[in-house]
Parts: C-alpha cells; sequence; structure tokens
C-alpha cells in the first residue's frame, strides 16, 4: 500500500469486496486480483462498483472506466486490431500503476477487468474524492 493511500478507504474498499465475494475480509489485500486471487466474475464487479458508489458518496461508470482507460485515444488508437497498443499499454500502466507488471503487448481490451486488484478500486474511490476524474 503506497504511503498516499487513506487507509479508511482502503479498509473500506476491502470490506465492500469481502462482502461482495462473500469471502472473510482477512483474506482481502489491497494486493489481492480480483479475479485471479478472489474469484470475481464480470458481474461481481458491478456489485463492488455500486457498493462503492453507495458508501462513498461517488459515481464511477461503465463509460467512465473505459474513457479512462483509453484516455484521448480512438478504439482504433487504443487496441488496433483488437490488441492494445504500446501507447494503449502507457496509459493503462499510468493508470494502473499497482499493475503495471501485468500490462504486457499482446493485452486484449477484454483482459483488462483481470488486472484489477481492491488497490485499483482504492485509487478510483480516492481519486473521485479528490474530484479527479478517473
Amino acid at each position: 500500500m503506497s504511503a498516499a493511500n487513506d487507509p479508511e478507504i482502503a479498509a473500506q474498499v476491502r470490506q465492500i469486496v469481502a462482502e461482495a465475494l462473500a469471502l472473510d475480509p482477512a483474506t482481502v489485500k489491497n494486493e489481492s486480483l480480483l479475479m485471479a486471487d478472489l474469484g470475481a466474475e464480470s458481474l461481481d464487479y458491478l456489485d463492488i462498483v455500486f457498493k462503492i458508489e453507495r458508501t462513498f458518496g461517488i459515481q464511477i461508470t461503465r463509460g467512465e472506466m473505459q474513457k479512462a482507460a483509453r484516455g484521448d485515444m480512438s478504439e482504433e488508437e487504443f487496441a488496433p486490431g483488437g490488441v492494445v497498443s504500446e501507447k494503449g499499454l502507457e496509459r493503462l500502466r499510468e493508470l494502473m500503476p499497482e499493475a503495471k507488471d501485468r500490462i504486457v503487448p499482446g493485452l486484449r481490451p477484454v483482459q483488462i477487468l483481470g488486472l484489477f486488484s481492491v488497490q485499483t478500486f482504492v485509487n478510483m474511490v480516492e481519486a473521485k474524492k479528490r474530484g479527479v476524474v478517473v
């Protein structure tokens, strides 16, 4: 966990993830990958986002998450031929520094959800609370 993280926000996000996935909160760490480590499925993300929005009084839309991933790149610039471009990979590394080691050439847009960790959601909440558009 980086020094910039608010421990209360991180604890609340871990609790939300644990509840959404019916897990013991003690097993949910900031670095836990939602899919690979915690067994989340894509529908679980909707539940987690909904609970985060309600808990923190923020809004995280799917379009917003996709736009954050692409930045100002067009769909074709971001993932020509269905594979994330080098420029797209750089954008994802900026957006998800906690996943930079797993953001590698050959990544497909459908694999991006698999990069999400508990820390990804902590970072989103903190950015929203600071008024930064994710």
